[in-house]
């Protein structure tokens, strides 16, 4: 400390702030961040948590070069949904994001401002906040391959003189040396897990056929560890291959506001920011849905490469094919046959494609900024495939009988293209995967 009683971090510090106020605020808690050790008792909220101003809930936080140049993103409850969200007994004081004044303050003592943004579509709703690296932060993640500790400091109100929630980020070593790379990568996301590992398998088998390279669980629930026994599985045969993201809030008491989701809003940004710098393409799909290249085509690598090349678009639009039951009311007993592989239980599929909603699409993750469940938000051109080119075949739930779009009585073919083309390909590589295990 100097004789006025700063800092010497004030000998390098730039005013950051609107008023002068805010700028001795954060000079005096990036003092207070800077003089912390790594891992202090400092009582302030670790992410995933609500923060401690009540203000936000925040599920996530990752890296991103191509995000806004160098960034950091927090992936937050949308603030209309907290309450709901929360457990009854938990005191919540949500905001939007256009009433807060936000800042990252990292390890160092620096400090970068917060741009924050509320996405909004229908019942897919999630905001985020994004705050460019300091050179610090910048060189301890990517030259030095550290994890960061950063600070969300609020600046809202002039009584809160510490920080409000603080992160622990890390970037994979892929992503450092991805970029070296001149062979494009296609990463497929699940949407968040339920019990479902056991038709994980050949969903996987199935988009490394076609030209997938990476695959990212997200898992929510695994109450039989079938899912631990399929990744050690794929550890040992294809290292690398599947990654798996614990993505369960049950220890903070979080119900989502659709019962038939859970947080898949926040997980589709989740997904883009962890995987964004290792991909040229992103997707997240349910294991019912297939992204089938056809003929000429034998993959989505050669389908991209022929159709759009290196040009500059942000997203794949893929309009669902629905794959029916061949009678409404039950399984057939081939349908019923859960050791069949989906793509040879299910040949009847609706006469045309369904252009009302449900499709799902590919992004180029450098292009795209915002994403709903069903085609992005905000990016650059959302491209419509030729319907003779590619297909997303979405399937009748495995499990349950339900009506699908299209699938009334007399509304349905026969085409087991998908099966012939595919089916003894992926049991013969699922074959390859038990038996070398």
């Amino acid at each position: 400390m100097t004789d006025n009683g700063w800092s010497v971090i004030s000998d390098d510090w730039k005013p950051v702030g609107h008023t002068i106020d805010e700028q001795n605020l954060l000079h005096d808690m990036s003092i207070v961040v800077a003089a912390w050790p790594e891992y202090a008792e400092d009582n302030i909220p670790k992410v995933p948590s609500l923060s401690a101003d009540g203000h936000l809930l925040v599920l996530s936080v990752g890296a991103s070069r191509i995000r806004y140049g160098v960034s950091l993103t927090f992936i937050t409850v949308y603030p209309t949904d907290m309450k709901t969200v929360l457990p009854k007994n938990i005191s919540s004081h949500p905001l939007s994001s256009n009433q807060q004044s936000l800042w990252c303050i990292f390890s160092d003592g620096s400090v970068t401002p917060v741009y924050t943004y509320d996405s909004k579509y229908g019942n897919d709703r999630a905001s985020l906040l994004d705050c460019p690296l300091s050179p610090f932060a910048d060189d301890q993640l990517w030259k030095l391959n550290q994890t960061i500790r950063v600070y969300l400091a609020s600046t809202t109100t002039k009584d809160r003189k510490i920080p409000i929630l603080k992160a622990f980020v890390k970037v994979p070593v892929v992503s450092i040396t991805s970029s070296n790379s001149s062979q494009e990568s296609f990463t497929l996301c699940t949407s968040p897990l339920h019990n479902k590992a056991k038709y994980l398998v050949q969903w996987i088998e199935f988009h490394r056929l076609v030209g997938f390279s990476k695959f990212v669980i997200y898992n929510t629930t695994d109450t039989d560890n079938y899912l631990s026994t399929i990744i050690n599985i794929y550890t040992q045969k294809y290292p690398g291959l599947v990654d798996v993201v614990q993505w369960n809030f049950s220890t903070l008491g979080l119900v989502d506001v659709l019962p038939t989701r859970y947080f898949q809003t926040e997980a589709l940004h989740d997904c883009l920011i962890r995987y964004g710098d290792q991909s040229e393409w992103l997707g997240m799909l349910d294991l019912d849905e297939y992204i089938v290249p056809l003929p000429p085509y034998e993959t989505i690598v050669d389908y991209v490469h022929a159709n759009f090349g290196r040009r500059i678009i942000g997203s794949i639009n893929l309009w669902s094919q629905f794959f029916c039951t061949k009678n409404a009311s039950a399984y057939t007993s081939e349908e019923n046959d859960t050791n069949r592989l989906t793509i040879g239980r299910f040949t009847f599929r609706a006469r045309n494609l369904y252009k009302s909603g449900r499709e799902k699409y590919l992004y180029r993750p450098r292009f795209v900024q915002y994403l709903s469940i069903h085609h992005q938000i905000v990016g650059l051109s959302k491209e419509q495939p030729s319907e003779k080119h590619i297909t997303l075949a979405h399937y009748v739930s495995m499990s349950r009988l339900r009506t699908m779009p299209g699938c009334g009585s007399n509304e349905t073919v026969d085409d087991s293209g998908i099966r012939n083309r595919f089916a003894t390909k992926v049991k013969t590589a699922i074959a390859t995967l038990m038996n070398k295990h």
